[in-house]
């Protein structure tokens, strides 16, 4: 009785070699839109951030007061009614913003009430997170709630104020009559929370402080 080895035919490394190569492709076309997708969603994720940064800039510039009295600017830590200072004060408290915009809005092309503020809890809109709650100013309409930052855990405002002529920030402004001569704004995020690298992106273009100059003070 002979002992045979049957060995592997030229076919046979071919067509092995072939399947192993198409497998190979397909494992790096997968990675490829793995990665392609990554990149894009911090793409988007970068491209939205910048866009809400743009927007808080472009509807807070146009702020705007009445000769009628009707339009106030409003900043003040949350929960608070406090009146304009002239001293400079630190205040950890989440703020909340609300002034008369004549800058486009999803409610109007002119003229909308921005209360700009942190939601804790999801309410009906189910929209948390730093949001902002535009009304129709002089007219009728529902207002539309706005999701901002839905991960930003604080929101800081001061203002800056040039009465006198000395150049003094101000964690509180509440005027129908003078705007300040400028806004900064910062968003914070928690940062222990297991967020996904293109999320910490985006939260770190948002939370960069931003100095507003008011249009109408300019």
């Amino acid at each position: 009785m002979s002992n045979k080895r049957r060995g592997m035919t030229l076919l046979e490394v071919i067509v092995a070699l072939t399947v192993a190569g198409a497998a190979l492709a397909a494992g790096a076309a997968v990675l490829g839109f793995l990665t392609d997708q990554q990149a894009r969603t911090g793409a988007q994720g970068i491209t939205s951030a910048s866009a809400v940064r743009s927007t808080m800039r472009l509807w807070t510039s146009e702020a705007r007061l009445s000769t009628k009295g009707d339009a106030e600017f409003r900043g003040v830590p949350e929960g608070r009614s406090a009146v304009t200072r002239l001293t400079p004060v630190h205040d950890d408290h989440d703020a909340e913003l609300t002034f008369i915009t004549v800058a486009p809005t999803d409610v109007s092309p002119s003229g909308t009430q921005v209360h700009i503020h942190i939601q804790k809890t999801a309410d009906s809109t189910h929209a948390r997170g730093l949001v902002a709650e535009l009304t129709p100013w002089r007219r009728a309409g529902a207002p539309v709630i706005v999701s901002l930052a839905p991960n930003a855990v604080a929101f800081h405002a001061r203002y800056l104020s040039s009465l006198f002529g000395k150049p003094v920030w101000q964690d509180s402004w509440i005027s129908t009559s003078v705007l300040p001569a400028a806004v900064e704004i910062r968003v914070a995020f928690d940062t222990t929370a297991n967020a996904q690298p293109n999320d910490r992106a985006a939260q770190s273009l948002l939370s960069l402080p931003m100095t507003i100059a008011l249009a109408a003070r300019r």
